[in-house]
C-alpha cells in the first residue's frame, strides 16, 4: 500500500474525473500515476511539452528545493517542477506526480484562465 511521505498514513484510492488516484486522508495530497493527471488537467501536458528558447527563470523557493520528497510508489527521491505557477513533485523512476492539498484546484484555475485568454497568449508568443 502507498503511504503519504508527509503524514505516513496509507493513501486511499478515490475516483477523480474518471481516474483512480491515491489521496492522503490527512493532508489531502494526491499521487497521480503517469498519465492520470494529464487526463484531468491538460495544462500539465502543455507545460511538459513546451520548449522555450530562453533561459529558465527560477521560480521554485529554497524551501521547496530543499524538501526531500519520496515517491509513494517506489520511494525514489522526487524532483520539483514548476507547472502553472505551482511546484509539483515528479518521480524520475515511475513518472508519478505528487500534488499537495489544494494544488489540483489551483492547476484547474490556471488551465481555465489560459483557455479563457488563449488568443492573448498566442499573440504574446508570436
Amino acid at each position: 500500500m502507498r503511504k503519504c511521505f508527509h503524514c505516513e498514513c496509507e493513501l486511499l484510492e478515490i475516483k477523480m474525473e474518471g481516474e483512480l488516484v491515491d489521496r492522503c486522508p490527512k493532508c489531502d495530497g494526491i499521487f497521480f500515476d503517469p498519465g492520470e493527471l494529464e487526463s484531468i488537467c491538460k495544462i500539465v501536458e502543455l507545460f511538459q511539452d513546451a520548449v522555450i528558447n530562453e533561459g529558465d527563470i527560477d521560480t521554485i523557493s529554497d524551501f521547496e528545493k530543499n524538501q526531500h520528497v519520496t515517491c509513494p510508489n517506489d520511494c525514489a527521491q522526487m524532483y520539483n517542477r514548476e507547472v502553472g505557477g505551482l511546484t509539483v513533485d515528479i518521480c524520475p523512476e515511475c513518472d508519478g506526480i505528487w500534488l499537495d492539498g489544494g494544488e489540483i484546484s489551483a492547476l484547474k484555475l490556471a488551465e481555465k484562465h489560459i483557455k479563457k485568454n488563449i488568443q492573448l497568449y498566442i499573440r504574446l508568443g508570436s
